[in-house]
């Protein structure tokens, strides 16, 4: 049962892929096929969750793969990863049916839900792999194709809009490959010093030390800093949303960055030792300087898309500052924020692709007055402004705050007075993230200047049904895990001590 429930999971969305593709080849006929393919996929990881267990023991498969070398076909799913997974099928799920009512510029819509379909397989493949090379392996499998999506459907317009669409999909390759290698270069020394690239053996039995042990850390902390990202690798993110298509930005955020995150809880801690007096301050630091960076860039954007972009490299810095503390309370910080961070997010790239599709353009600076021609769509843009930057209540805020307390309590062999420190640094990015937030949406949806008339729509309309359709799992999940974070925390909790043993 495991074996079919699992492996199915990975296979079910290039299965759906490849009926998509065939299809396809009559007309439109293959979107609603892909749209289908995801609450399939959503279905089966549900199924999934389900039949599972918080804890790995007895719940995975594992199987040789390449047995010459040691790599090892193994899947499993817990308290930890089975909460992202849910999260990735239901953004996939909206992505997917979104594409059947709205068509990307240049047609070839098929396409880009077969290849949506493609990167959900490396997504849910990067979660469900406890092989160190596996993961590698499905971490490329959903990097490449979103190469394409970027470079084919990407924005074209304004001067040079073709070579800066290609340019940002081509940084966005270049960065995240390179980050992919170093990856694993540091796997490769994992296994010269613990024997294995199995990394639940290696979490319950490796001790590292040494400086091979201690370049293995360093190496694999920057690949999966690249994809978090981790400021200064963040520079790829705000031109490779800005340029994507509004699914391939929904995707990008809500999905992907957390692959980087993910990697930090499952494939980093167990590798790292909380006693080395440098390595876990210095990424805290990192992570604490992206939260500000990241909030003072937004005061200065004047584009929806590159503001959001923005955002998510402060929301991925309380991800990884929760992650260095080595507390069972920054596990389940980290997964909770990245999990809202993803439904929240995604979400407010859904809203501002209905902007653009609607005025043109995602300039504030042309963007003025909205609530009164589009009432619904701005209230929504303000409740998921509102969730993103932490209101009580709804998603948003748990993630941010179990972060800054798990900083003020990390692990006791880390200096605790660096980490208060990060601590109230960090929570004074919260309060930068309200002052953004807030200006965007006087800026655009209230008059934000005496006598402002608001831009004539492109295409008229508020929210309509099928937008409704689409949007409503993520409204719905920013309210239900901002009144009952429960449904988080303690599953994550169960697992991390059965993972990682005896954090407090």
């Amino acid at each position: 049962m495991n074996a079919l429930v699992l492996n199915g999971l990975v296979a079910a969305p290039v299965v759906m892929a490849a009926m998509a593709m065939l299809v396809g080849r009559r007309g439109r006929a293959g979107v609603g096929v892909a749209a289908f393919g995801g609450l399939v996929v959503l279905a089966w990881s549900v199924w999934a969750v389900v039949v599972s267990t918080t804890a790995l023991d007895g719940s995975h498969v594992d199987v040789a793969w390449v047995e010459a070398v040691g790599i090892r076909w193994h899947l499993g799913l817990d308290g930890i990863s089975a909460p992202l997974v849910l999260m990735s099928t239901v953004v996939f799920a909206c992505a997917l049916i979104a594409l059947v009512r709205n068509a990307p510029e240049g047609g070839g819509t098929t396409a880009l839900a077969v290849l949506l379909l493609v990167i959900e397989a490396g997504v849910l493949g990067s979660f469900l792999a406890l092989d160190l090379v596996l993961f590698f392996a499905f971490f490329e499998v959903a990097l490449i194709p979103m190469w394409f999506v970027i470079d084919r459907w990407g924005d074209a317009h304004g001067p040079r809009g073709e070579a800066l669409r290609r340019r940002a999909a081509t940084r966005f390759l270049v960065f995240t490959v390179l980050g992919s290698a170093l990856m694993l270069v540091g796997f490769v020394l994992v296994r010269a010093e613990a024997g294995t690239f199995d990394i639940v053996e290696i979490a319950a039995s490796y001790q590292p030390s040494g400086a091979t042990a201690l370049a293995a850390a360093v190496l694999v902390a920057l690949g999966l800093a690249v994809k978090t990202p981790l400021w200064p690798l963040h520079i790829w993110l705000p031109d490779a949303h800005s340029k994507a298509p509004t699914v391939g930005s929904v995707v990008l955020a809500a999905v992907l960055l957390k692959l980087g995150t993910y990697g930090f809880l499952r494939f980093w801690l167990p590798v790292v030792d909380p006693g080395w007096e440098w390595l876990q301050p210095v990424v805290a630091g990192l992570a604490v300087v992206g939260i500000v960076y990241a909030a003072l860039a937004c005061l200065a954007q004047t584009d929806l898309k590159r503001l959001i972009a923005y955002s998510s490299v402060g929301h991925m810095g309380f991800v990884v500052l929760a992650a260095t503390t080595f507390t069972l309370g920054g596990v389940q910080a980290a997964v909770y924020a990245s999990v809202a961070h993803g439904i929240i997010t995604g979400l407010l790239f859904f809203l501002v692709g209905a902007v653009k599709d609607r005025y043109g353009t995602g300039d504030l600076g042309r963007l003025r007055a909205l609530y009164g021609q589009v009432p619904r769509l701005g209230g929504l843009v303000a409740f998921a402004a509102m969730a993103s930057l932490g209101l009580p209540g709804l998603a948003g805020f748990w993630g941010e705050m179990l972060a800054i307390r798990s900083a003020v309590f990390p692990d006791g062999s880390l200096p605790r007075e660096t980490f208060v420190l990060l601590a109230v640094i960090a929570a004074f990015g919260v309060i930068l993230a309200s002052a953004y937030f807030l200006a965007m949406i006087r800026s655009a949806f209230q008059s934000g200047e005496t006598g402002a008339a608001p831009p004539e729509p492109v295409v008229r309309g508020d929210v309509t049904a099928w937008e409704w359709l689409t949007w409503s799992p993520l409204v719905a999940a920013t309210l239900v895990f901002g009144v009952a974070p429960g449904l988080l925390l303690t599953p994550v909790a169960e697992a991390t001590v059965a993972f990682l043993g005896g954090l407090r």
